[in-house]
């Protein structure tokens, strides 16, 4: 494999045979079904992909029927790609910079936040059916101690109303 490392200047520096390389070389060697790797100098970064697609290539390459290559389209929606979720994370890293200084609550917080509050209402909801669940059977023996009184209630009444009568004769 081939590492290719690329300077700000555009230049490519092949590291294996220590000398620079042009791009119609190395369309050159693609061509030849040489294996590259292309690394930024500063950052070490693997950009392989998007260095290669941006290319230009011999012969007729696939056009979009403006007479404009597909591959600098694929290559422009790559690079737009990954600057978008550069973006994303650098907002969201001064976002949670911002936020803790503030003394609130990051979106992962939050987001643990919402778990535990919905665990929370979880919980509220067992226990209120519970606590219904525990209310009805203590309405039905209420009722049979309310039946079972009744029932001595009016056993002593008859017995009371009985006992007159049975007394006079």
């Amino acid at each position: 494999m081939l590492t290719l490392k690329k300077y700000a200047n555009g230049r490519l520096y092949d590291t294996v045979n220590k000398q620079y390389v042009t791009k119609d070389q190395l369309s050159k060697l693609i061509k030849e079904k040489e294996k590259i790797k292309v690394i930024l100098a500063k950052t070490g970064n693997d950009v392989t992909q998007s260095f290669v697609s941006s290319l230009p290539t011999a012969g007729k390459a696939k056009t979009n029927g403006k007479n404009r290559p597909l591959l600098k389209k694929e290559a422009i929606k790559t690079r737009v790609d990954g600057h978008k979720k550069w973006i994303a994370k650098q907002i969201d890293k001064r976002m949670d910079t911002i936020l803790e200084m503030m003394n609130f609550p990051n979106k992962q917080q939050v987001v643990k936040l919402n778990a535990d509050v919905r665990k929370l209402a979880k919980k509220i909801d067992d226990l209120q059916k519970l606590h219904a669940q525990t209310h009805e059977k203590l309405k039905l023996g209420h009722k049979r101690e309310m039946k079972i009184l009744a029932q001595q209630y009016n056993k002593r009444n008859r017995l009371v109303k009985t006992a007159p009568a049975a007394l006079n004769a």
